[in-house]
């Protein structure tokens, strides 16, 4: 009997340090999540929103990785697809107009490392957009790697 006690106390004891370290492991994803999560946001913030504001491509460089692509439906409803270096072309700081008051709102950011979504309102008094980001981590860094986007 005090054998079939003593191996009971051992599984309880065994499965009480493998539901401690299941959940530490959690703890640590958890928090790796969130300091990626900062991570995307700052980076959308220091580089894409400010993109836009200063119309200014060097930003764009930071944060859309060298295959990025963007798809897009028109005013017609067809779809168009866009590389990185016809974008950046779209964007030059001696024309931009600084009336423009851009505001950006990350509606969600939803992270399994080294992968990412990001919904993005971007926008100012003229026009603005919803954005769908697909981002990766590489080698630390957070890159947008494609994004479709349509007009609110």
């Amino acid at each position: 009997m005090k054998r079939k006690t003593t191996n009971t106390a051992i599984h309880i004891a065994l499965l009480t340090l493998l539901v401690f370290w299941v959940a530490a492991c959690n703890r640590v994803k958890t928090m790796e999540d969130n300091m990626d999560t900062i991570l995307i946001r700052e980076a959308i913030m220091d580089f894409y929103h400010e993109g836009h504001v200063t119309s200014d491509p060097k930003y764009y460089q930071q944060i859309l990785h060298d295959e990025w692509q963007m798809f897009s439906v028109g005013d017609n409803g067809e779809l168009f697809q866009v590389d990185k270096q016809t974008y950046l072309s779209w964007y030059d700081p001696a024309k931009n107009d600084a009336s423009l008051n851009w505001k950006t709102e990350i509606l969600y950011i939803d992270v399994s490392a080294p992968l990412a979504s990001v919904k993005v309102d971007i926008g100012n008094q003229v026009f603005g957009y919803i954005d769908y980001f697909n981002m990766m981590k590489i080698e630390g860094k957070w890159w947008i790697v494609h994004k479709t986007s349509k007009k609110r």
